[in-house]
């Protein structure tokens, strides 16, 4: 998607306005483009009466918009917490003589988890109950709970329709939110071991690091993330001959692609306002042929029968339907698009567009012909009927229709009898493609972007006749110069070298992956110390190091992916797969590993040892107490410090009843005191959604916390305490700490 710099948040909050902008940048930016107007009023994106109601849009600020995460055992727990909690008590609402208006439904998401709402960030600051719907939201988000993500942008995932079992690629993934919807996906089933995976892309290392960060979240052994260039994302080895018994090496196809390709990002501009300043035509021309790069790629690697959506964040034909009607054209009938614009309820939009114009750069005053000289025919409308018929069956979401950004989506089918090619001619086929392949470089995109193509061209002629007549003039001495820069260059790159590593992101880990014997005598102890069952798949641990062997981390990964990381080793660049499992924790007992927060779940139905059982009351005391030592732990719950007691030294799992259903948390039995392994944060989340506690803080065994309101307002104490707690939250101090939330704030904004 397109990418627009953002002013650095380094000054006091006083220099913002009301909606969060410095007053010395975005408000600056005045929303009118002549260009732009002219140029979507020629190409009719919507009708004439509309056009006023579509630009007032567009000038608007973006509503925020999250969704509740669809594939956790506390999905319906946060949707009830939204709708009954909250959602109530922020209606009706009256800050500074303005009414404020409650969260809303996102219509068309399903099951009414989508949400968003338009209220200032003054608004969420200072006012109580908006404020403390904001923590909520921020606690939820960290966990994994809530995703921040723009509503158009959801769209692409639903039509997608992943199921468990699919093997799902995201060739364009970063920052990473349609890809925790694909995973999720996944997940949706409720088996604790989909077959399905999704493998998620991004040809930017750092931008592929904060896919991870995003991710993550979900704790899923299912994913993989990849830094290629999706132009020639690789093919994929799922067999080798003579490996296992293959007879034949065997390559990944795909039963759903997502192909959300980067573009001008001119649809965004109610959040990103610099797209109204830097708006050219010349932006889409010079994305037409990396996007088009981008799609055939993902339409080679899909599977006969498999669906592949594509879409981006831009209005522009020439980044739409062009590259549909190009791709469908070089298909020769092998992809279709699929009629699915009623397939989404509730969906307002408008169907592609067939006949479109075309300003190439330079022209700044009419339009050009197919054929016009540094003009592509791709960028044109097709001639071919059949092909116009179809791209009727394209998404257009317009931001005046259901108050969103503007989106472009279509899904493609690829046929059913499409024979497989034989491997030796679909080798040599590839490679001859990916010699002809036309490569965009960023340098290409930006030229294009601000349209300095020409110049650049004439600068080169120039630059090469120089170079002509001083090789006729002094040719030897043209040549020791070139000798001399080129040994300069040298020495440059390897005082470079090390710089650039300290470019790479904090926790960038260049290492491989490399799958452990299941018997090797590490894993073995955890076997028999946590008595796990003959059902745990063992041959899926692995760890990220050069010798292979287990020294701080063991990751699990799921079995489905384990051929992809162990005959991809040297074809595709990982960067990340797997959950953490196991991590070294010094102990003078049997096992010194102790099993990792995010995979407790995954763990606790194959294991038989090292289970404790406790309640929420023993739960919440060790929340906010850090480190008690048994002699307090047996006054407080005895029968529990008995049971703790009794086990050696070493992680044990505790698990409570909450909500008709069992928890698990990991804790450590120290000599002389016990604690719960798990990390502030969701410490904080679980103390804020299950006692409506917040502000926790500990220290040694004291306890400081600052409840959203009295101990009445828990959980147990049922729906009129709850109300009452709502009341006394009303008449608490207006005084916010306004650093604290300014920090929950970005953690919100990262996550989108």
């Amino acid at each position: 998607m397109g990418k627009y710099p953002r002013k650095k948040n380094n000054q006091n909050n006083r220099d913002k306005n009301d909606d969060g902008r410095r007053k010395s940048g975005w408000e600056d930016v005045v929303k009118e483009n002549e260009k732009w107007e002219k140029y979507y009023k020629a190409q009719g994106i919507v009708p004439e009466a509309e056009w006023d109601a579509f630009k007032t849009a567009c000038q608007s600020p973006l509503p925020v918009s999250f969704r509740v995460t669809g594939s956790t055992e506390l999905t319906d727990e946060i949707q009830a917490a939204i709708v009954d909690d909250y959602v109530p008590h922020l209606s009706g609402l009256v800050f500074e003589g303005e009414e404020v208006v409650p969260p809303q439904n996102i219509k068309f998401y399903p099951n009414n988890h989508g949400w968003q709402f338009n209220v200032r960030k003054t608004v969420v600051r200072k006012q109580k109950l908006f404020s403390r719907f904001h923590r909520f939201l921020v606690l939820e988000t960290t966990a994994g709970n809530i995703s921040r993500q723009e509503a158009v942008s959801m769209i692409p995932p639903i039509l997608l329709d992943v199921q468990p079992s699919d093997a799902v690629l995201d060739m364009c993934a970063a920052p990473g939110s349609k890809t925790a919807q694909l995973i999720e996906a996944v997940h949706a089933g409720g088996d604790l071991n989909p077959s399905g995976f999704v493998i998620a892309n991004d040809s930017d290392y750092k931008r592929s690091h904060m896919l991870i960060h995003q991710v993550q979240r979900l704790n899923s052994p299912n994913l993989i993330v990849t830094n290629h260039d999706a132009q020639m994302y690789p093919k994929v080895a799922i067999a080798a001959k003579g490996v296992d018994g293959a007879k034949s090496n065997e390559y990944l196809k795909f039963d759903r692609i997502l192909c959300d390709v980067p573009c001008s990002g001119d649809a965004t501009m109610r959040k990103n306002v610099n797209v109204w300043p830097d708006w050219t035509p010349g932006n889409a021309l010079g994305l037409h042929q990396l996007q088009l790069n981008i799609l055939m790629r993902g339409i080679q690697l899909l599977k006969p029968g498999g669906r592949l959506v594509y879409s981006t964040c831009s209005l522009n034909p020439i980044e739409n339907e062009a590259v549909v009607a190009e791709a469908l054209r070089l298909s020769k009938g092998s992809v279709h698009l699929i009629e699915s614009r009623g397939d989404i309820p509730n969906l307002i939009n408008s169907k592609g567009m067939t006949d479109w114009k075309v300003q190439a750069k330079g022209n700044k005053d009419g339009w050009n012909n197919k054929g016009d000289e540094g003009c592509t025919d791709s960028w044109f409308p097709p001639t071919d009927e059949s092909i116009k018929e179809q791209l009727t069956k394209c998404i257009r979401v317009y931001p005046h229709t259901q108050d969103t950004g503007g989106f472009f989506i279509v899904a493609f089918e690829k046929a059913k009898d499409v024979e497989e090619e034989d491997d030796k001619k679909r080798v040599a086929e590839d490679e001859t493609r990916d010699a002809k392949r036309v490569k965009v470089d960023a340098s290409d995109i930006i030229d294009a972007a601000k349209e300095t193509a020409s110049d650049a061209k004439e600068a080169v002629v120039d630059a090469a006749e120089t170079v002509k007549e001083a090789v006729t003039d002094a040719a030897e001495t043209v040549k020791e110069k070139f000798e001399g820069v080129v040994a300069e260059v040298k020495e440059d790159a390897k005082d470079e070298e090390p710089k650039k590593s300290k470019k790479m992101p904090y926790d960038a880990n260049e290492e491989p992956f490399v799958f452990v014997d299941p018997n090797h005598e590490e894993l073995q102890k955890c076997w028999d110390f946590y008595k796990f069952n003959d059902q745990f798949p063992r041959d899926s641990m692995m760890v990220r190091n050069h010798t292979g062997e287990p020294t701080r981390t063991i990751y699990y990964t799921s079995p489905s992916i384990k051929p992809i990381l162990e005959l991809n080793a040297n074809r595709l660049k990982f960067v990340h797969a797997g959950t953490r499992f196991f991590t070294l924790q010094k102990n003078e007992d049997t096992c010194k590993w102790r099993i990792q927060s995010e995979s407790v779940n995954r763990a606790f139905p194959y294991i038989g040892a090292r289970v404790v059982k406790g309640n929420l009351d023993i739960i919440k005391f060790l929340a906010t107490t850090e480190f008690p030592k048994f002699e307090i732990l047996e006054k407080e719950y005895p029968e529990f410090a008995k049971e703790v007691s009794a086990h050696t030294e070493g992680c044990l799992i505790l698990t409570a009843q909450y909500n008709d259903r069992e928890i698990c948390l990991p804790m450590w039995r120290g000599k002389m005191s016990a604690n719960l392994m798990i990390n502030k944060q969701d410490k904080e989340e679980f103390l804020h959604r299950v006692f409506k506690i917040e502000g926790i803080k500990t220290r040694g065994q004291q306890q400081q916390q600052k409840p959203v309101a009295a101990e009445s307002a828990e959980r147990a104490q049922g729906q009129a305490e709850a109300a009452k707690a709502v009341e006394e939250a009303k008449q608490e101090n207006e005084q916010a700490e306004i650093a604290d939330e300014i920090v929950e704030e970005n953690v919100v904004e990262k996550a989108e």
